[in-house]
């Protein structure tokens, strides 16, 4: 079947310039709407980072008279739900429109007036959804105050937060995040225990380097307040099937809720089996490896299987005290790239699979399982940090 024309050329070019573009765009935008500048950081690179990519994304998308499909339509509204955190009211995105114009006329993107209309179809769309969710009573935004950080290696920390309501957000999911330090920069957190009714959040945070972001989001202080927006994501196991988990790093921390949540579901509800192999760099860097063993022990479901690249660790991993004993009957540390462990067992075609962490390692991994015959269409990846939210449309789609 012949894939229709689209506005993809718009796109390529939004791709291959996507600074200029955005820097078009934010002049237009704060020199229309003056208080817009007192909500975004002084550093613009941490400003709208995946601007140009997201418009690409609707040009490939959308056909050649600057239409939307329908199939875009969901996106957008979630957009719309979610960019509310920004603070800026529905009745903005008509400025908003204008100034991405500008951005594709600076550029002289081929058929800018039907990108255009694409644009402002885009921004009615987002602002009609954000107005809808402010008569709702949906809250734009809202905070948790830290209560605890403990750091467990150099590089990761795990923050606790209470937000003294519950949270609406399903285990696997992940939240927005920002802080009063961090003023318009946001960065996409996964909580590492289900939603409760006093609103409990806990977060595993691992520091990368020349990040001054994650350095600072790995040391709050006991006080401080963290503001959340609307969760987005979608891990998840139907209870049907058993269930294959590969946490790379801190990409334990949603696999983990799911686990949590997993021990108050109703009696009468089978829990799968779940096999989940945690990896990491160093020993020191199994951060939560005990009380993932202790959670085994007391579950029928859950085996643990811990990977490591190196057998030692190098001075700076910083963990406090001796590596933990294994518990009797429990698996042995493992060495080795975890997907071709887990593909050494064999092909993993009747399980669900999940598999979370830094993008790198998580392609090197889904690449070893397929490889070994694992069905791409059982695997759910999240792949941070590198991650594209908006790809290019593939011959296929």
């Amino acid at each position: 079947m012949e894939r229709m024309e689209t506005l993809e050329s718009v796109g390529d070019i939004l791709r291959a310039r996507s600074d200029e573009f955005r820097d078009a765009v934010h002049q237009r935008f704060y020199q229309d709407v003056l208080e817009a500048r007192q909500v975004f950081p002084i550093s613009l690179r941490d400003t709208h980072r995946e601007l140009a990519g997201a418009v690409a994304w609707v040009m490939e998308r959308t056909p050649r008279t600057g239409a939307l499909p329908p199939e875009l339509l969901d996106t957008l509204r979630h957009l719309g739900r979610d960019h509310r955190r920004h603070g800026f009211p529905a009745e903005i995105y008509p400025a908003f429109a204008v100034a991405l114009q500008h951005g594709l006329r600076t550029l002289e993107v081929p058929e800018v007036e039907a990108a255009g209309r694409a644009v402002e179809l885009v921004c009615s769309v987002m602002a009609a959804a954000a107005q809808e969710a402010d008569r709702e009573g949906i809250a734009p935004v809202f905070s948790a105050e830290v209560q605890g950080v403990q750091r467990r290696s150099r590089r990761i920390s795990v923050v606790r937060l209470e937000a003294g309501l519950p949270v609406d957000y399903r285990p696997g999911q992940h939240l927005p995040v920002t802080t009063s330090y961090l003023p318009g920069v946001w960065r996409m957190l996964s909580p590492a225990l289900p939603s409760n009714d006093f609103g409990q959040l806990e977060f595993h945070i691992r520091t990368i380097e020349g990040s001054h972001v994650s350095q600072l989001l790995a040391t709050p202080k006991v006080g401080d307040y963290w503001n959340f927006g609307a969760p987005s994501g979608g891990l998840s196991i139907n209870g049907e099937q058993d269930v294959l988990m590969i946490a790379h790093g801190t990409g334990l921390a949603p696999l983990r809720a799911i686990l949590f949540d997993m021990l108050d579901w109703p009696p009468e509800r089978r829990r799968p089996r779940v096999h989940l192999f945690v990896a990491a760099e160093y020993p020191g860097e199994l951060y939560d490896l005990m009380g993932l063993w202790n959670l085994a022990m007391v579950t029928s479901w859950l085996s643990v299987v811990p990977v490591v690249e190196h057998d030692t660790d190098p001075w700076w991993v910083g963990i406090a005290g001796d590596a933990p004993e294994v518990p009797r009957g429990l698996h042995l540390r493992v060495s080795g790239q975890v997907g071709e462990v887990v593909a050494s067992y064999g092909a993993w075609a009747d399980r669900q699979v999940l598999v979370v962490g830094e993008a790198t390692k998580v392609h090197r991994t889904v690449a070893a399982l397929i490889a070994g015959e694992t069905p791409a269409a059982n695997i759910q990846t999240e792949a941070w940090e590198l991650a594209d939210q908006w790809p290019r449309l593939q011959d296929g789609q």
